[in-house]
């Protein structure tokens, strides 16, 4: 057995066989989820109604906030016509949820007039702003009455919601793309960022311990370096398998309890119609709308699983391969005892800042910023993984082989590089680690 492979093998089973290993992969599906669907639970959670009482002088809008605009975020009260600012503001202005909106007399008709609201506890710019469009709303309605006779609110409460858009577009729903892009991206940058990490830990350990010297007497150490990266990145592969098998597991639990296929519920709705344009009776399945755009969302992950089980392996071993190169050169140049987290920082910035852009992904996956940064080498792992469900595979996939091809160009370069380093300073000690002597021990290292 070769040197490499041994080592290579070391690496990977002291790592897969740890019991915290195999937890992490089980649960990581449900972190990951936890970490998408958390911030929209503690929203709901934390919910609380505002209260708006309102001192109206216009003797109009009062009335038709009370009775057009409360709802589930705002419930406006209109004050009896006797009650002063004053008053009203002095009892509820420090309540958290209570707060007061005067409209004087020339609210909306002189521009210089504007409605004053009145609290102390901070009621955000969302709740200003809601409160600002729906005056404003009312107010047009208003002078539009006044004009052509023509009663908007009631036309509105007539229509009701008549307009709902269904998404028909090719690929998965956009709402669930927006999830699975964050989910995707997320799983991608924890993955690179632990594993890159690992191996610049193990190099540092094994650095302190004075094992180094005995592990190099029989071995390379470019091959060394070679097979803390490649065992540490088969663990990650390990993991990353796991996760995915998990998560499918867990999709095909959800949708055999709903029990229901969503191509089957498409034939029996047309088939409640007969020939002749006579109603005839269905065995439709009860289900609630949030069942339905659970099959819905299943059934488009399951579409999607193909493409993201054949692209993910690329940008994941070429992440984790170009970020371990930086973390192994700058292990095996630090000291035990250096304070290494200020050099990490610099390494770490472009895959955070790919992590932020995978955000506003959800938002705006066709911007210059999202092409780009897909395209440039450290951040593609992450950006390019939360593109994936957004691309259209006819038309872009070119630009995925683009992305791919200059990560491993990059790939290339960083491990010569790292290499390099590693060959000259993993047997230094005492040098103050610096970006200056990283440099200076890949050009002191022969090619």
């Amino acid at each position: 057995m070769s040197k490499l492979r041994l080592v290579l093998k070391r690496e990977y089973k002291t790592r897969v066989q740890k019991k915290s290993f195999v937890l992490l992969s089980i649960i990581s599906p449900f972190i990951i989820a936890g970490l998408v669907i958390a911030p929209i639970i503690i929203q709901e959670s934390t919910f609380r109604q505002k209260t708006v009482l309102i001192v109206d002088n216009t003797l109009t809008l009062g009335n038709l906030l009370e009775n057009n605009k409360s709802s589930k975020y705002l419930k406006y009260i209109n004050m009896p016509i006797a009650s002063t600012i004053e008053e009203v503001a002095d009892r509820y202005e420090n309540s958290k949820d209570t707060l007061v909106l005067h409209l004087n007399k020339n609210f909306g008709v002189v521009s210089n007039s504007p409605g004053q609201l009145y609290n102390n506890g901070h009621p955000g710019p969302g709740v200003i702003k809601t409160i600002k469009n729906d005056c404003f709303d009312l107010f047009r309605k208003i002078q539009v009455f006044r004009l052509t006779n023509l009663n908007l609110e009631e036309i509105d409460n007539r229509l009701g919601d008549a307009c709902n858009i269904q998404y028909e577009g090719v690929g998965v729903n956009p709402e669930v793309k927006s999830y699975l892009s964050l989910a995707v991206g997320l799983l991608m940058y924890l993955l690179v960022l632990i594993y890159g990490v690992q191996v610049m830990k193990g190099v540092l350990e094994e650095k302190a311990n004075r094992i180094i010297e005995i592990i190099l007497s029989s071995i390379k150490p470019v091959k060394l370096m070679w097979g803390k990266i490649i065992g540490i990145g088969l663990v990650g592969i390990t993991q990353f398998s796991i996760i995915i098998f998990a998560a499918i597991i867990i999709f095909s639990i959800v949708q055999s309890v709903l029990d229901i296929d969503a191509s089957a519920l498409v034939n029996d709705q047309i088939m409640m119609m007969d020939s002749e344009g006579k109603f005839i009776k269905a065995n439709l399945p009860t289900l609630t709308p949030e069942q339905i755009d659970t099959v819905y969302a299943i059934e488009g992950l399951q579409a999607f699983l193909p493409t993201f089980l054949l692209v993910i392996p690329f940008l994941f071993i070429g992440g984790f391969l170009l970020y371990a190169s930086f973390f192994a050169a700058l292990g095996s140049a630090a000291n035990p005892d250096t304070e290494i987290q200020q050099y990490i920082l610099p390494i770490t910035v472009p895959i955070i800042i790919s992590m932020i852009i995978a955000f506003t992904i959800m938002e705006n996956p066709n911007s210059e910023l999202v092409y780009y940064t897909s395209m440039f080498p450290l951040t593609s792992p992450v950006v390019m993984a939360s593109r994936l469900p957004f691309m259209n595979w006819e038309t872009d996939w070119w630009q995925l082989v683009i992305s791919i091809v200059l990560l491993f160009g990059t790939v290339w370069l960083s491990t010569r590089f790292a290499a390099k380093v590693y060959k000259t300073a993993i047997l230094m000690y005492g040098q103050k680690l610096s970006y200056r002597n990283i440099w200076k021990s890949f050009k002191q290292s022969k090619s």
